[in-house]
């Protein structure tokens, strides 16, 4: 009897060791409520990247063997140069925890349920659980603790880097889109058959054809660059625009979506603050074939226009059944062969009187200052 109660003692003392082990081998952070699509946007946290041990002879680092690597007397050397490279690395899967990432800070959440949150790119959260005395603007350099995926986007905690610097190994946006576009324009001939091109950039692709271009400073000093494209299926399009300077710094960034009715033109609009002449403009644009908020296409048509002062007159008819309710008209303004202006607005606010098909009703647009002898005019559903 003393023999099985020895045994049972030894036992239970093994299994209350393993226990206290086990509690004290790490930590989880796990947020009280899970936050909303916009409280999900950036984050920083300041838990150190790489675990080091050490012992009497050796220290290893988990950062030299799968981090940046360090160059003796320059710095970490940084693995994506901005933010559009590096979140279409995590969308392609790829394991990006102890990187180093440069970025550009958008929106600072100090609320947000996850912690510091600052906003980068189009999905990218980078969170911190203490203030990282960081403004909007900041151009920022950290390495990557944890990543997760929540609610479509990303969740990066992060510790910042103060000795990093751009090397030849350094991925950025416009590298990529360099890489990518040059395997594009030799493709094997196992992947293409004769007489078939293959088309997977901004300006050709399945959803569109880009026709045109044009530049010009609006009236207070904005650089807006115009694409019109022509479309080859109905889809819903975003695309983006990064202006680069010569030692490859971000220095203009502007979005566009426009949803493409098959056959029809459609054009992106995108606004620099400043001149943007000199810079290294790179694009890039996912498309849905799909749009949420669509509704019957073409279902308004121009009929005329005229100019009378500096008001735009513009007749609409309507000629499908029902409007949807983000029904808009886009409007490109030529000074002969050039895009000098563009205009637009909804025909539930400008034309609410089209109530059926068949109905007419004039928009009315301030013009003043414009200078253009054409419309030319797009309809959205």
């Amino acid at each position: 009897m003393n023999k099985l109660n020895r045994n049972y003692k030894g036992h239970l003392a093994m299994i209350m060791c393993l226990s206290l082990a086990l509690c004290g081998c790490g930590s989880y952070y796990e947020p009280e409520t899970v936050a909303s699509s916009e409280q999900i946007q950036q984050s920083t946290d300041t838990t150190p990247a790489a675990e080091t041990t050490q012992n009497e002879d050796t220290v290893t680092s988990s950062a030299e063997t799968e981090g940046s690597k360090e160059v003796s007397g320059i710095g970490v050397i940084i693995d994506y140069g901005d933010a559009e490279a590096f979140e279409a690395a995590l969308n392609e899967g790829k394991n990006l925890e102890n990187k180093v990432v440069q970025f550009v800070a958008g929106e600072f959440h100090p609320d947000s349920k996850l912690g510091y949150n600052v906003w980068a790119g189009e999905h990218l959260n980078f969170i911190s659980s203490r203030n990282p005395d960081i403004q909007e603007g900041d151009t920022v350099t950290v390495r990557t603790t944890t990543i997760e995926y929540l609610m479509g986007s990303w969740i990066i905690n992060y510790e910042k880097v103060d000795n990093a610097v751009m090397g030849e190994d350094t991925i950025t946006y416009s590298k990529a889109n360099e890489t990518a576009a040059a395997a594009e324009s030799e493709p094997s001939p196992a992947e293409t058959s004769p007489g078939e091109e293959a088309e997977n950039t901004y300006e050709h692709n399945q959803y569109y054809d880009l026709v045109e271009t044009s530049s010009y400073k609006d009236s207070i000093g904005y650089t807006i660059v115009i694409h019109k494209v022509l479309a080859k299926k109905d889809a819903t399009v975003s695309a983006t625009l990064l202006a680069y300077a010569a030692d490859g710094s971000v220095i203009g960034k502007s979005s566009d979506k426009i949803t493409l009715t098959e056959g029809r033109y459609n054009f992106f609009r995108y606004s620099f603050d400043g001149d943007v002449s000199g810079a290294d403009i790179q694009a890039n644009a996912n498309a849905k074939e799909y749009s949420f908020n669509t509704g019957e296409r073409n279902a308004v048509e121009m009929m005329k226009y005229n100019q009378s002062g500096d008001d735009l007159y513009i007749t609409f008819e309507q000629t499908g059944d029902e409007l949807g309710a983000f029904a808009q008209f886009k409007l490109l303004l030529y000074k002969g062969d050039k895009i000098v202006g563009t205009e637009e607005g909804f025909f539930s606010i400008s034309a609410e009187n089209l109530n059926g098909k068949g109905t007419t009703d004039v928009a009315s647009i301030w013009v003043y200052g414009e200078d253009f002898d054409r419309v030319e005019y797009v309809y959205e559903p």
